[in-house]
């Protein structure tokens, strides 16, 4: 009878024993499993994330490529054609000699003309600034800053402790952050009131930082709906494409201020 009932208690504990075997060995495979799935899917996200982004550049590079064309043929053509007008009205004499009604003409036709040759030249040079191929973002940063300062339309501080990096740039990165800063300054300009702004510029831990400020009506709190606005979506698409990050707060009524930070592309 202690015999049976001793083998019973050893079943029992087989049993018990295979059981838990069974369960944990169902528990493991299943995690391991779930471990797959999500490894494949972390994979297949950063697959789509890396594909988008090449799309994105792809998308901007030929942006770029078509401001560029236009941006010479305005310069060539429209500019070289205005300039040959300009030259036939100074040759123009009439036959009667030079009266004062064909002097103002003259005058006042050489001054229009002349408007046109430099808002031609300025369009140019922001669809695509020669400046930035040749020299360099921190001489066509300093340039743009200086014709916005001339103007009288914002008084721009630029204040730029990165001048050497930012020679060595890739034309791709420097293009990229040249025109969020043309974005920004553009959007002071127009929407924000502002009379100041400043950009500082910096490297730290092999990553350049840029802080832009300014001193006019700041932003509102829902900082989700400004960034659905399209000046903010170029500037996330273009910091997007060079692996860039960037950072606001709602300021309403104290000025706007955002922080970008840029890892410097290792040659």
């Amino acid at each position: 009878m202690q015999n049976t009932t001793d083998n019973i208690y050893i079943l029992v504990l087989l049993g018990m024993s295979g059981t838990f075997l069974l369960v944990a060995s169902f528990i493991f495979f299943s995690v391991r499993n779930q471990n797959k799935l999500l490894k494949q899917r972390q994979k297949f996200q950063q697959a789509q994330i890396e594909h988008q982004k090449e799309l994105l550049g792809a998308i901007i590079e030929s942006q770029e490529a078509e401001r560029k064309r236009i941006g010479q043929d305005l310069h060539d053509d429209v500019g070289t054609t205005v300039s040959g007008l300009r030259l036939l009205i100074e040759m123009f004499k009439p036959t009667g000699g030079e009266d004062k009604n064909h002097q103002d003409f003259t005058q006042s036709t050489k001054t229009i003309i002349d408007k046109i040759v430099k808002d031609v030249r300025n369009i140019s040079h922001n669809l695509s600034p020669t400046t930035l191929r040749y020299y360099g973002l921190a001489a066509a940063i300093t340039e743009h800053c200086t014709i916005i300062n001339q103007s009288g339309k914002l008084e721009i501080t630029l204040d730029n402790n990165a001048k050497q990096v930012l020679e060595q740039l890739p034309i791709s990165t420097s293009t990229a952050l040249y025109r969020v800063l043309e974005e920004l300054l553009n959007n002071t300009i127009k929407h924000s009131g502002a009379s100041k702004a400043n950009i500082d510029l910096r490297t730290e831990n092999d990553h350049i930082y840029i802080d832009y400020a300014d001193n006019g009506k700041g932003l509102p709190a829902n900082i989700e709906l400004v960034k659905k606005g399209m000046g903010m979506q170029n500037i996330e698409s273009r910091l997007l494409n060079i692996n860039a990050t960037y950072s606001l707060d709602p300021y309403m009524g104290k000025g706007f201020y955002i922080k970008i930070e840029c890892p410097i592309p290792k040659p």
